[in-house]
């Protein structure tokens, strides 16, 4: 056999191996993959595009590459996991438009745990059904309006942390399912930002609900916690709130900041619930209370509303110690409390309602001389005794600055001093 005919036989089999090992990679689908890794095993998922539906339904950890995408347009969910301790990084799931199946992602089972995770739906994302202690980081979750972000049924102990929800229905939809934290989430252009229904011990902390029509939706909840949230630009609606607490009891509400909302606060047949250092301004109406007993509500900074107050029957609430802007101020003590108590009046807010384009006289010398001659029935003033000479979390904000940005400018004005002393005298 002669060198050239070596050379054709070498080259032909050559091509013979590489259209088989095409045909083996594409004969594999990813079912097949995971059906293929034991108990306890990992997946690495090769970038590409993958158009079918997978089940996780043992303790594997499915982690993808950059850039893999999996494609959905069925009846079926595109990820189903159900069990125990399955986890899933990395990927990207489309659905399509004619997706008919109940959400992108449906799950059951605990233990799980999903990051980094993208979904683009044109319904629901992701349904937990009797889900429990599963923790969900760093996704991104972006809808059509048609659907939630997230839906928990009967669904305990679980963890949402660093997740972006945007053109929902509702960012995150809780019903029955107690015991659940939302930590640093993001919600913006959608219905609800938060919506709790029935489900006890919630905790939501340092979360930004913007330009929804109500940032948070709290409903039937006993012992839960809303705190160090932006609830923000909330007006896109009529019936717009920042925060709405319906139904809640021995629950504390504190240091949020509420801004920029048709009606920043409304809280309706709640009691026991402690309502402090929350920072209100800027809103249509600051807040708005309707039958609630024995709730504390000081330390609050009411600031550039409005309407800064509004209630109608309420009983035996300890409403004091909060700073109004549009308060008298007068501390004959120094104590820090203005010995004038201030009344929120309602009453332009009432006129307007009756006659809306009074609005166009806002703040007009006449019509706050008019609010001062009629003045609103004394059960719908709310007055606090003793508010507020200074606006103490304006303070308590400027002292939490590091204290390295300040020494941080003092070496810099030191250095920059030194460099002109040096360089004047050298010209010199």
């Amino acid at each position: 056999m002669n060198m050239k005919v070596l050379l054709k036989l070498i080259l032909f089999v050559g091509m013979i191996s590489l259209v088989g090992g095409k045909e083996t990679s594409a004969n594999g689908s990813l079912q097949a993959q995971i059906n293929a890794v034991p108990a306890g095993g990992t997946l690495k998922i090769v970038a590409g595009t993958y158009q079918e539906q997978i089940v996780l339904n043992k303790p594997i950890v499915l982690e993808a590459e950059n850039g893999t995408v999996l494609k959905a347009c069925t009846s079926k969910p595109a990820i189903t996991i159900k069990g125990k301790s399955v986890t899933v990084k990395g990927i990207q799931i489309s659905s399509c438009k004619k997706d008919k199946s109940t959400a992108v992602i449906k799950m059951s089972g605990k233990n799980h745990h999903l990051e980094d995770v993208t979904l683009k739906m044109w319904k629901s994302g992701i349904n937990l059904d009797k889900v429990e202690k599963t923790s969900f980081r760093n996704l991104r979750l972006t809808g059509n309006g048609k659907g939630n972000g997230f839906d928990l049924w009967d669904s305990h102990h679980n963890t949402f942390e660093g997740i972006k929800i945007e053109h929902v229905q509702d960012g995150f939809y809780l019903e029955n399912s107690h015991n659940n934290t939302f930590t640093g989430n993001t919600i913006s252009d959608s219905r609800y930002g938060l919506h709790v229904m029935f489900s006890d011990n919630i905790t939501a902390i340092k979360n930004v609900s913007k330009r929804n029509y109500t940032g948070a939706m709290v409903m039937g909840t006993n012992h839960s916690v809303i705190a160090e949230n932006q609830l923000l630009e909330n007006n896109q609606n009529v019936n717009a709130q920042g925060l709405l607490l319906y139904d809640v009891h021995n629950s504390t509400v504190h240091h949020n900041r509420i801004t920029d909302n048709r009606v920043g606060m409304f809280i309706e047949d709640s009691s026991g619930n402690e309502i402090t250092d929350n920072e209100i301004t800027a809103n249509f109406v600051g807040a708005q209370i309707n039958r609630i007993e024995n709730n504390v509500i000081t330390g609050n900074a009411f600031i550039s509303n409005v309407n800064d107050f509004q209630a109608t029957d309420g009983t035996d609430n300890t409403i004091q110690h909060n700073y109004w802007d549009a308060a008298m101020k007068l501390d004959i003590d120094g104590d820090g409390k203005s010995n004038l108590p201030h009344s929120a009046d309602p009453f332009f807010l009432n006129l307007a309602r009756e006659t809306p384009p009074y609005q166009l006289f806002f703040q007009h010398p006449g019509m706050m001389l008019l609010q001062k001659m009629l003045k609103s029935p004394a059960n719908m003033l709310v007055t606090d005794q003793e508010p507020l000479m200074k606006n103490e979390l304006n303070s308590q904000r400027q002292s939490e600055q590091p204290e390295t940005i300040f020494w941080g400018i003092c070496l810099s004005m030191i250095f920059v001093s030194l460099l002109v002393i040096y360089f004047g005298r050298k010209r010199t």
